[in-house]
């Protein structure tokens, strides 16, 4: 296998900024210096957060309007904001959150209006004119459909049935889905019946794809393609066994799915060798290959506080040197011949240089068919355009969502805000970079650290709680003792099921043994009737007799 030098990846990563400043429209200029005014304010991210998370929990319109007052009152107005938008957001303050009846109706029809092209709308014109024009530019589309959040199985059918309308129509021919997004019932001490009614819905979903197929230019009839989003940590292993548990079925032998992969969890190269194994044995058996969505993660925050919360160990890793160091390290394999030709990769990322070494490592193993880029939709736009300039087959992750259910896409906007503004990801010195700089040389410094690290970062998953195992106690005379709280039992831990399961085992009655029977009692007397009747007591699976 060839090897790719930091010289390389540096020098790669320059030209690629050069043809992405000549590739940049007017437009897309104003609004990438707008996004790089709105890095430099700390306050304008917090103002703006809130208005977006506000905006979607108050409901009342003279609430919202007067709470929105106070924040803009707090923080200011908000300096990347037009000279114009500026004037009416001082008005607001003054005496428009008087009339919230016409203030706030304008507000969200404004942050409507404003985040168009990063969550498309999902409005059939607007959405297959959207999917078209990026279809005329030869960039590919995974649909991401928003919506309601899933709190229980009403909701979680109707966004199931939301998958299922979608792969019908015949502009779409990529979707995304989350298992937490189909299915409310989620919960460690009942995987396997958890999986068992994922796999029925997951299995529909892939018929679906393949009862409804994509017709492109040409007239070639292809399977829509179906990938498994992956969320949250505690879903990690469900999806991964849902995943592979339906795709070996036999009606999907030559069907093709793909799943993510995050680098910011040690787990990602244990997980990518399963999926490896997996691939390399289906297409020896004749099927068809699979796909490995490499991102560097999504969550981060939310698996910090959960992790705090419960006492647990983060399951992230601890800065973005080392995400970036194992993301070239799964790269290094994924991009082997014989790893490539059976599990294509998706290079998820808009860093210029973790994009170079995937480009240049890809042409070095003449791997290129089996290797898409993929960005983020409505996030610096130029960039794809290059990419595609260069002959790269680039898709875009789309968030789609109706226009009765955009308040409830705010936390996804919430989310990439946080991420994409963060002092250490790339995309916060994107807006504004230029070679040579201090934003670049950080960056380049970043990377170079990360290809230094990448042969050397370990695979150990962080939460190894275990409790089937006898947890040593602290040696008061030697340790530095402190009180603690005992962390949660984490459930979604393997070793933590089973040692519930042997808990309850312990507890059930075997089947071989007598019912019990339950005597009525009249005062002080107890009567036995020759009259039973049977009944199952579900939280023991054994028989009870009155």
């Amino acid at each position: 296998m060839e090897n790719v030098s930091t010289k390389e990846v540096l020098d790669w990563a320059k030209d690629f900024l050069s043809k992405s400043e000549k590739e940049i429209t007017d437009v897309e200029l104003k609004e990438q210096r707008k996004y790089a005014v709105l890095i430099q304010n700390p306050n304008d991210k917090i103002l703006l957060s809130k208005l977006l998370d506000e905006s979607s929990q108050i409901h009342d319109n003279k609430k919202l309007a007067r709470r929105m007052k106070v924040l803009i009152e707090q923080y200011g107005v908000p300096k990347f904001f037009s000279s114009t938008e500026s004037f009416l957001l001082r008005l607001f303050t003054s005496f428009g959150y008087l009339f919230d009846f016409v203030a706030v109706p304008i507000f969200k029809r404004q942050l409507r209006q404003d985040t168009a092209k990063v969550i498309i709308n999902e409005k059939q014109s607007l959405l297959n004119h959207h999917l078209t024009e990026r279809r005329k530019q030869k960039i590919g589309q995974n649909v991401n459909l928003l919506g309601e959040v899933v709190l229980g199985d009403g909701e979680a059918n109707h966004r199931y049935l939301h998958y299922l309308e979608a792969l019908k129509d015949p502009q779409i021919n990529y979707i995304s889905i989350k298992i937490s997004g189909i299915y409310a019932q989620i919960n460690p001490l009942n995987y396997t019946q958890n999986k068992i009614e994922l796999c029925e819905l997951l299995t529909r979903i892939f018929q679906q794809s393949i009862d409804f197929p994509y017709v492109d230019d040409n007239g070639v009839s292809t399977p829509k393609f179906v990938n498994l989003d992956m969320e949250e940590y505690k879903d990690l292993e469900l999806t991964f066994d849902v995943f592979k548990t339906v795709l070996n079925l036999p009606q999907f032998k030559n069907y093709t799915s793909g799943i993510v992969v995050q680098a910011y969890l040690p787990d990602a190269w244990n997980l990518q060798t399963e999926l490896i194994e997996f691939a390399k044995k289906r297409v020896a058996d004749g099927g068809s290959p699979i796909k490995m969505r490499l991102v560097k993660g999504a969550n981060l925050q939310m698996e910090s506080i959960v992790s705090s919360l419960r006492g647990w160990e983060n399951p992230v890793r601890g800065s973005k040197v080392e995400v970036d160091a194992n993301y070239l390290h799964i790269l290094d394999r994924g991009l082997e011949p014989e790893n490539a030709k059976v599990l294509h990769v998706g290079v998820a990322s808009h860093n210029f240089f973790s994009i170079g070494y995937a480009y240049l490592l890809s042409k070095k193993n003449k791997v290129e068919e089996e290797v898409t880029f993929e960005m983020l939709e409505g996030m610096a736009n130029h960039l794809p355009r290059v990419m595609r300039n260069l002959g790269k087959h680039i898709i875009l992750y789309t968030p789609v969502v109706k226009n009765e259910h955009f308040l409830n896409a705010v936390s996804y906007l919430v989310r990439r805000l946080d991420e994409n503004t963060g002092k250490d990801n790339f995309l916060s010195y994107s807006f504004n970079l230029k070679y040579n700089s201090k934003q670049w040389r950080f960056l380049q410094q970043q990377f170079i650290e990360a290809f230094e690290l990448k042969d050397k970062i370990e695979s150990i998953p962080f939460r190894t709680q275990n409790r089937l195992k006898k947890q040593k106690p602290k040696n008061r005379e030697t340790e530095l003792y402190t009180f603690q709280n005992e962390p949660d039992t984490n459930f979604d831990l393997k070793p933590n099921r089973l040692w519930a399961d042997t808990i309850r085992s312990q507890w059930r009655k075997s089947g071989t043994q007598e019912p019990y029977q339950i005597p009525v009692q009249i005062g002080e007397t107890e009567l036995l009737s020759g009259n039973k009747y049977r009944y199952l007591d579900r939280s023991q699976d054994f028989d009870v007799c009155v």
